[in-house]
């Protein structure tokens, strides 16, 4: 499995060990990360951009799937709030057809276009969906009975469910 990453920007500033551990995660599981399709590519706007500017964040994360798109591959994400950006900027542009070709026209400058494929995955998704929970399973060295856990995933990762997939992917609930 081959996809093009993107990392976001907090795994590679304020939590680098999310980027470095999801770099050994992935080798043992057999995913392979190409950083390299989207180098250059732009902050998703975290949602913030959005409130100001929803057009210019669509427009950002459009020229993202494109550049996913022309690389043949998958997006993968293993940010929560990149996912949810990615989400409801694509809903936004796959619901209205003027509006993706109005973006595209800006792309154009840069010599892309969004042609509506890229479906944005978490790689929690990509675990759970893609490989499996028991191949997961299988590739555990050291149980970790009796640890007390408590993970922060961001609300992003499944807010708000009806651009995340939820009715055509119900396992992501659980993921």
């Amino acid at each position: 499995m081959r996809y093009a990453f993107y990392p976001g920007c907090v795994s590679r500033g304020a939590c680098p060990e999310l980027y470095t551990a999801t770099l050994e995660v992935c080798q043992i599981l057999g995913i392979e990360l190409d950083e390299e399709s989207l180098k250059g590519a732009s902050c998703t706007g975290a949602g913030v951009l959005q409130e100001k500017n929803e057009r210019l964040g669509d427009t950002l994360n459009a020229r993202t799937f494109a550049m996913a798109e022309k690389s043949g591959l998958p997006l993968m994400t293993i940010c929560s709030t990149c996912q949810g950006v990615m989400a409801q900027a694509n809903q936004r542009l796959l619901k209205n057809p003027d509006y993706l070709a109005s973006i595209n026209n800006d792309l154009r400058e840069e010599g892309l276009e969004y042609k509506g494929t890229i479906d944005p995955k978490h790689l929690l998704w990509i675990i759970a969906e893609d490989l499996g929970l028991e191949f997961l399973e299988s590739k555990i060295v050291r149980k970790l009975s009796g640890l007390k856990l408590a993970p922060f995933y961001g609300c992003y990762i499944v807010r708000p469910s009806e651009a995340l997939g939820f009715s055509e992917n119900p396992g992501r609930k659980q993921a």
